[in-house]
């Protein structure tokens, strides 16, 4: 589709300007609907059914009004003002015996409703203004509209109308810039009204009523407008809905829009939205001609984020907060906090009471929402770019309670488990995803998602689908993986996850959504075979040892029994001897009212068996179940590797509560703790990353990581220090005290 200017530029050209000015002088004594048909006849302004563009052109009129081209004649208002959709006059009928799941509809369809179909469009209006939480009937732009039947009677209805003008989230995702924005826009069409109406209880409705219209809307849309659309967009209030039918019809998160209202007002307008698209023709970014989007990402490499002084503006910049000023401000907050990442902001700032306003002025935010996702934009980008051109990449995902208990007047809090005396502990759970290299060494943090959990037996029941609990946390990461594969299709991801992930839907779903992703998950559970009497550990027990290996098993400390939890014993490190034994296997989808229609999934299991384990600690046992094939001792000894790799999500928790201290902030809400614990998790991958790298390689040049100044205050100090003090023989190094009295004493008399 060819598109030239919009009416707008059109009509603020100099020559179109000086024609209106004209017709205005000319006919003093006509009104605005008469200069409206005059422009659209002169300038040939109408749509694809050849009919005068009179909104577009009435609106463009009084914008350019409002900058001063020209004034346009009083407006001649008949009968009441405003618009007034045409309602039926009654309530529509609710609906009879409708069952519980959507399978068991009878007769469900979608009935496209036309303006000259009277009984139809008055019932979708009266629908949408009586039931739909907006109660605004009004659709802008090419519009279609739906009403969802069945023979149980109306169950609902569903309207389209024009996108918005801009939107960041999304047009950095199709990543069009303006002359293309304005050409193509018009393939772009807006899902503005969804309504499963509130007496209606039927399971996975929605996600059904969805796909049957993606299956339908571009049909309709070009008999009725001749042409096609490309792209379907959709919003959802977080605040009020989950979104789960949107996900479940396939259709793509793209993040948070900043609530400005279709036109990008500056101020906002609403509460920002979660924004989803849909794609109705597979060719559409190469019929736009736009670049792919895995050739507008440039590899970063480990070496150039350290040797960057500015890795903070790196880290955090080109966030959307919605506001220029909060984006900087984030900057300012997170460039104090990279001072001195275990400290109190109070003492980040030096007690400066203008910096603590400004800090607490961004935390607790309320005209425009901030969540960890916007706050940690910028670093996902980077991460993903620390990604492109690695080969292999390790997506390690893991949960943690933060504990919170003593913040008596904290609001939002949940539960997070209980003490040894039965009482609940109070606070938020982190659910992560950090990316790794084959090496181990962190390349980023991709998604941080903190929530409330609550221990409510029904939202834990077995006979509600995945998407409803809170397990679904799990399958999300595959969505959000399949998203970066887009820009990086040349690195195989590897997402890994302990015993909790082991779900069998898990595994569908990777099988049915994203088969380019590959699982290596830990098992818990003993399933069923497919094929064989016998089930998984005893089927891997009974084969013979394939291969030997020996795996660093590093040393546990000893912790200290409390009132809140029990004590642990330490064990020194060791050197554990496994047997290793594989197999593939079909697994079959357990007996459950959610998984018993579900096919059975083939999988590689690896067993791990510790030999002669000593006295004290648990010999090793692990069931590994990955997409990734085996079919030879290295190949299994690599996902042996792999998973070893997994330990390293466990430390950078332990970065963030003991490092960052996270559960020290004071703050007392939910909200404002994830706002301040979003900044910290970007602070504690760079804090393990360089004590890795410290670690790995000791020769590293320190001007990589240090300002110029203090790589100068470090060669000054250096010859103070005995070449026996920094890194002395392990029996021979002494204590902290006797390091201290040396310096002391090699330093002049003052």
């Amino acid at each position: 589709m060819e598109t030239t200017n919009t009416i707008q530029e059109r009509l603020a050209s100099a020559e179109v300007t000086e024609l209106i000015s004209d017709w205005l002088e000319r006919n003093r004594d006509k009104g605005r609907h008469a200069l409206t048909r005059y422009v659209c006849k002169r300038l040939d302004l109408s749509d694809r059914r050849g009919q005068p563009r009179l909104a577009g052109v009435q609106k463009a009129l009084r914008v350019l009004e409002a900058r001063g081209h020209w004034r346009l004649p009083k407006r001649q208002r008949k009968g009441p003002h405003g618009w007034h959709p045409r309602r039926l006059g009654r309530a529509v009928a609710a609906p009879q015996s409708v069952p519980s799941r959507v399978e068991q509809v009878e007769g469900l369809r979608l009935v496209k409703v036309d303006q000259q179909q009277d009984e139809l469009f008055r019932t979708w209006n009266e629908l949408i203004v009586t039931e739909h939480p907006l109660h605004d009937a009004r659709l802008v732009g090419r519009q279609l509209r739906y009403l969802i039947g069945s023979d149980h009677g109306w169950l609902g209805a569903i309207g389209f109308g024009a996108c918005a003008l801009r939107l960041r989230a999304r047009d950095e995702w199709i990543g069009w810039d303006e002359p293309t924005r304005k050409r193509f826009q018009d393939r772009l069409i807006n899902l503005t009204r969804f309504l499963i109406r509130p007496l209606v209880r039927c399971e996975n409705l929605a996600s059904h009523v969805l796909s049957l219209c993606m299956n339908r809307v571009g049909r309709d849309f070009t008999a009725c407008y001749r042409f096609e659309p490309w792209l379907v967009e959709s919003f959802v209030n977080t605040e009020q809905y989950e979104g789960t039918c949107y996900r479940a019809a396939n259709w793509r998160s793209l993040g948070l829009s900043t609530g400005r209202g279709r036109n990008g007002s500056h101020q906002a307008q609403g509460a920002p939205k979660e924004v989803y698209l849909y794609q109705l023709h597979g060719r559409w970014r190469q019929a736009m001609g736009l670049v792919p989007k895995s050739d507008r990402i440039v590899p970063l490499s480990l070496e150039d984020s350290l040797q960057s002084q500015q890795w903070v503006e790196a880290e955090f910049g080109g966030v959307d907060l919605g506001h220029r000023d909060t984006e900087q401000r984030l900057l300012c907050i997170a460039k104090a906090k990279a001072r001195n990442p275990s400290a109190a902001y109070t003492e980040c700032v030096a007690g400066d009471r203008h910096q603590l306003k400004a800090y607490y002025r961004f935390i607790g935010h309320k005209r425009i929402r901030i969540d960890a996702d916007s706050i940690m934009g910028g670093h996902r980008r980077q991460t993903i770019r620390r990604i492109k051109g690695r080969p292999r990449v390790l997506a390690i995902q893991d949960t943690t309670d933060l504990d919170f208990s003593e913040r008596l007047h904290c609001n939002g809090l949940g539960d997070t488990g209980t003490n040894q005396t039965g009482a609940i502990s109070h606070g938020l759970k982190m659910h992560s995803t950090l990316a790794l290299s084959e090496e181990g060494l962190p390349l980023g943090v991709l998604r941080t998602h903190i929530y409330a959990s609550h221990f409510d037996s029904a939202n834990k029941a077995p006979n509600r689908p995945i998407e409803e609990k809170e397990s679904y946390r799990w399958l999300r990461t595959i969505d959000q993986m399949r998203q970066i594969s887009e820009w990086v299709p040349e690195t195989e991801l590897i997402v890994m996850g302990d015993r909790e992930s082991d779900l069998f839907e898990l595994f569908d779903y990777r099988h049915r959504k994203a088969r380019n992703i590959h699982l290596l998950i830990r098992a818990r559970y003993n399933r069923c075979l497919e094929a064989s009497a016998d089930k998984l550990f005893d089927h891997l027990d009974a084969l013979p040892v394939m291969g030997q290996a020996h795996i660093a098993v590093p040393r546990q400390r000893e912790k200290e029994g409390k009132p809140t939890e029990p004590g642990r014993m330490g064990l020194a490190a060791r050197k554990a001897k496994v047997q290793i034994r594989w197999d593939k296997v079909t697994l079959r989808a357990p007996a459950t009212a959610q998984t018993r229609e579900l096919p059975a999934v083939e999988l590689h299991a690896l067993l791990l068996t510790e030999v002669d384990p000593p006295e004290g600690p648990n010999p090793l046992r692990w069931v590994l179940l990955t997409t990734v094939p085996i079919q030879s001792r290295k190949q299994a000894l690599r996902c042996l590797r792999w998973y070893t790799r997994r330990w390293r999500i466990e430390e950078w928790h332990r970065v963030l509560k003991s490092g960052c201290r996270i559960e020290a902030h004071q703050h007392q809400t939910a909200d404002k703790l994830t706002r301040a614990i979003a900044i910290d998790t970007v602070m504690a991958w760079r804090l393990m990353l360089l004590t890795l790298l410290g670690r790995e390689t000791p020769e590293m040049s320190c001007k990589l990581i240090f300002e110029p100044w203090e790589c100068k205050l470090l060669e000054q100090l250096q010859p103070l220090v005995a070449p026996e003090t920094i890194c002395p023989p392990r029996r021979m190094r002494p204590s902290g005290a006797e390091v201290k009295k040396k310096i002391c004493a090699s330093q002049p008399p003052t």
